[in-house]
């Protein structure tokens, strides 16, 4: 039977008390179990990245829950950084550095998700259309300033394959982010075959408009200006 968040919480402390025993062995460091997850949290920011944290004190600085972080576990990409250590038991460890890099990952991972789902659950046909893709503001995923493209059109092994400390998710419409630099020129011309499309279809929908205008009888009796 899985712990609730605030069983599994509490172990996660013993885990802190047990990590800062062992890094301050003579010293009076302050961290014992009275205290809220948000200050462990607070002091565990402060910790050097080559910090070893197990994995149940990982996700209460991280605030899962023992299912949430579980389930990342299991899930390749972004691949999890914990793994046992020879002479140290069942657990798993993984450094305070690693364990931030996968965490970003995850949520660049979920962000994409969602942003896809969001434009799944439009009502609007033309949210799909190539004309409104012209003219909305899409997240693109950029490393070191090269565009790598449209998140939502990206493999997941994209993230995995990327540094994510050099990962930055950019709102841009499709305008702006064919001005930067792409990293893959295969990538950006389709994008520029897209862009062209759009604007192709934007005429024609301009040019119906106007035209259908132009057929509809007026209603209005038309009166001539006065000398």
């Amino acid at each position: 039977m899985r712990a609730t968040t605030e069983q599994y919480y509490e172990d996660a402390k013993k885990q802190a008390v047990d990590l800062f025993n062992h890094l301050h062995p003579r010293a009076a460091h302050g961290l014992n179990l009275t205290m809220d997850s948000a200050e462990i949290g607070r002091r565990i920011d402060a910790l050097p990245g080559d910090t070893l944290l197990q994995a149940a004190l990982a996700d209460l600085w991280l605030r899962l829950s023992q299912k949430e972080g579980m389930d990342r576990r299991k899930v390749s990409p972004p691949p999890s950084p914990f793994r046992k250590i020879a002479g140290r038991g069942n657990a798993k460890w993984a450094s305070k550095a690693d364990i931030l890099a996968w965490d970003a990952a995850w949520r660049l991972r979920e962000t994409a998700s969602q942003a896809a789902q969001k434009l799944l659950q439009s009502g609007s046909t033309k949210v799909a259309s190539a004309a409104s893709v012209l003219q909305r503001k899409l997240l693109w995923l950029v490393e070191n300033g090269d565009v790598l493209g449209w998140i939502e059109d990206l493999e997941v092994e994209a993230f995995g394959r990327a540094k994510v400390a050099d990962l930055d998710i950019r709102s841009w419409t499709l305008y702006q982010a064919l001005q930067r630099p792409w990293r893959n020129p295969q990538e950006q011309r389709l994008w520029v075959s897209r862009y062209r499309a759009g604007n192709r279809l934007l005429e024609a929908e301009v040019g119906r408009l106007a035209l259908a205008a132009l057929a509809r009888p007026r209603t209005d009796k038309v009166v001539p200006p006065a000398l």
